[in-house]
């Protein structure tokens, strides 16, 4: 008897149905296109987290795993959004004077690919320019460390030298001017 009330209940549900009224006995089809929203959403989410905790690398990262399992459109355009939200930042770090910052966030952006994959033709920048501003990052803290230097400010020099090494870690005339320091760093504790 239950069976048979519960079958004409969705018999009435599908004649309304197709009378253009809503069932709510049926459960809703949520097919692929709401679907590729809620990937979309969540993605979207999970990134803008992560921005705002000013993880740019793992909002990458989500936008890139999630792309690559869903190879949806609407992700490429925000990952690609996102790409150019972190250069906007790493810019905005530069012109502030903020060069450790800025270059993390530029070797960031240089590592994860996005200058070289299917997105960089969606992006205002590009791997050279990327590049370049790392490149730029660690002139200005060189020159920075060098006018601590000059100072006799070793301690400082060394501290701002060591930052460039976070984001340019081959960067010889870095290691270089760190090791020159440091030992004349020893020389004078050792004198007093």
């Amino acid at each position: 008897m239950r069976c048979f009330g519960f079958a004409i209940g969705a018999a009435v549900c599908i004649v309304l149905a197709a009378l253009g009224s809503s069932c709510t006995i049926l459960p809703r089809d949520t097919g692929p296109a709401t679907t590729e929203v809620q990937v979309i959403a969540e993605t979207a989410r999970q990134a803008q987290e992560q921005m705002a905790l000013g993880n740019y690398k793992r909002a990458l990262e989500i936008y890139s795993l999630a792309h690559d399992k869903n190879h949806l459109p609407g992700l490429k355009q925000d990952h690609a959004r996102l790409g150019e939200q972190i250069r906007a930042a790493s810019d905005t770090a530069y012109q502030k004077g903020n060069f450790a910052e800025a270059g993390s966030a530029y070797r960031i952006l240089f590592e994860s690919g996005i200058t070289t994959g299917d997105l960089a033709g969606s992006l205002s920048f590009d791997r050279d320019y990327v590049s370049g501003r790392i490149e730029a990052c660690s002139k200005a803290l060189m020159e920075i460390g060098l006018t601590k230097y000059r100072e006799e400010k070793l301690d400082e020099a060394i501290a701002d030298w060591k930052k460039i090494l976070v984001f340019d870690a081959d960067n010889k005339n870095v290691k270089k001017a760190i090791d020159t320091a440091t030992t004349q760093l020893q020389r004078l504790k050792n004198i007093k």
